[in-house]
């Protein structure tokens, strides 16, 4: 187990896909668990259960070295964990209709918001190893 440990934090891209998979569903069972889903939303359960597909399936393809799909996913991530840490205030934040208003504060939104922070660290990480390997291969080919 140690020896996967080293190679798994050794490789960023990895790191980033376990971190994206694992805490990815963790949270969709805090959320589900904590019942931070609004009321209103119908199929709520399945919603979150398709979500849960799609982390599994993103967190592969990072795991398969995709650095530019951990960088696309960054912006999103940082949005996700911005929210929840709102939710953990008591507030909802509406970008399309630019509002924000009061909702009861859920405490377990700022364990998901903490979550979500660590997978944005890893997933810049991923991004920025990523392409900076990238620059270097494209860089050493036009040199030779």
């Amino acid at each position: 187990m140690k020896g996967l440990m080293e190679r798994v934090s050794a490789n960023p891209h990895k790191a980033a896909a376990l971190a994206y998979g694992g805490l990815g569903v963790l949270i969709i069972f805090i959320t589900f668990a904590a019942d931070m889903v609004p009321r209103s939303r119908e199929d709520a359960v399945w919603q979150l259960l398709i979500g849960a597909v799609f982390v599994l399936v993103f967190a592969v393809l990072i795991w398969r070295g995709w650095w530019w799909l951990s960088a696309f996913l960054i912006l999103s991530n940082a949005w996700r964990a911005t929210t929840y840490f709102s939710a953990g205030l008591g507030l909802h934040i509406e970008l399309p209709a630019l509002s924000i208003t009061s909702v009861e504060p859920s405490p377990a939104a700022f364990a998901n918001a903490a979550l979500m922070a660590v997978i944005v660290l890893l997933l810049v990480r991923s991004a920025w190893i990523g392409f900076s390997d990238w620059r270097t291969r494209r860089l050493a080919e036009r040199e030779a």
